[in-house]
């Protein structure tokens, strides 16, 4: 005897399908029995904080604001639950102007310091938001305004760099920035106190050229510059080997005497670049003896000495460097 065949495989489709729907029944309601749970919970009071952003405004025109002032007030309110909801989820609140001149505000003495009382602004943040809270608390409970005298003055700039010349190369003349110094504006506590402004570190290696550069200022907190940049110049060139026979001068001889060296002049050796070599004469240099460093002398020689150079010009060298010498009555 046969026995009939069972369709299992239809049994498990009906099954998965009634699974399926009863599942997808039972987040409707369950669902729908949050929803309404929430919306409940949204209508009963509830407390919270909410930071609302704080715009200053009319300053003292001839003083400097110095302290951080709060950016936001935290305001401690009760509300149903979805106004604070509302609250809680804008993206952006409109910042609450405080115009000093509007409210009551208190000076320390006869200082510079200012403080306003929050809980003046209650009634204001009331009217703002329509009744539909209670403020509870503001914090701060204060709002302090630290301020100084406005003052303004030139500034040296000091050009803050590292660098080294290859062979064979020297600075024509001594690094420089455009402008060498500035304007700069801030309280007169900083300003006092401020000696020079220093550029962004900046490092050269190996310069065989000249260097003009646009560089950042570093900023000190709480000051203004007329400029945030200046231009660095290093000027770099190839050198060469200078010789020239410089006079001997005498210094500190009495109106009564003369003085006469052996030899009455110096070779004088240095390097110059090639762009200043046309400027190297016998007058842009003094070689001296000093007639008062007689007694103290060593034998029956001076000492040459090379008084002044200019800036453009390394590595002097005199050739003799001791000289004689005889005095002789005028």
């Amino acid at each position: 005897m046969q026995l009939p065949k069972i369709n299992l495989s239809g049994k498990k489709k009906w099954l998965k399908e009634k699974i399926d729907r009863d599942f997808f029944i039972f987040l409707f309601f369950l669902f729908l029995s949050s929803l309404f749970w929430l919306l409940n919970e949204l209508n009963k009071e509830a407390i919270a904080d909410v930071s609302i952003p704080v715009h200053y405004e009319n300053l003292f025109k001839d003083k400097i604001l110095i302290n951080e002032v709060p950016s936001h007030i935290v305001l401690k309110i009760q509300a149903p639950g979805h106004t604070l909801l509302k609250y809680k989820l804008s993206p952006r609140l409109v910042p609450i102007s405080l115009d000093l001149k509007s409210y009551l505000v208190y000076q320390r003495g006869q200082s510079f310091e200012y403080y306003v009382v929050t809980k003046d602004l209650r009634g204001r943040l009331k009217r703002r938001f329509s009744g539909e809270m209670n403020i509870l608390e503001i914090q701060p409970d204060t709002l302090y305004f630290k301020f100084d005298i406005s003052k303004s003055r030139k500034v040296a700039v000091v050009p803050h760099i590292n660098f080294n010349l290859e062979k064979q190369y020297m600075l024509s003349s001594a690094v420089s920035t455009s402008p060498d110094s500035i304007l700069v504006t801030g309280p007169s506590s900083i300003i006092d106190t401020l000696r020079d402004i220093h550029t962004e570190k900046m490092n050269y290696p190996g310069l065989k050229r000249a260097i003009n550069e646009e560089v950042e200022l570093i900023k000190t907190k709480g000051i203004n510059y007329s400029v945030e940049k200046v231009f660095i110049t290093i000027p770099v060139e190839q050198y060469t080997e200078a010789t020239l026979k410089v006079p001997i001068i005498v210094s500190n001889l009495p109106d009564s005497l003369n003085l006469r060296t052996f030899p009455d002049q110096v070779t004088l050796t240095c390097n110059v670049a090639l762009g200043r070599y046309e400027n190297i004469t016998p007058r842009i240099f003094r070689a001296e003896v000093d007639y008062s460093s007689i007694s103290t002398n060593i034998g029956k020689q001076l000492k040459v000495k090379i008084a002044s150079f200019p800036d453009y010009v390394q590595s002097v060298r005199i050739s003799p460097a001791f000289v004689d010498f005889i005095i002789e009555k005028k």
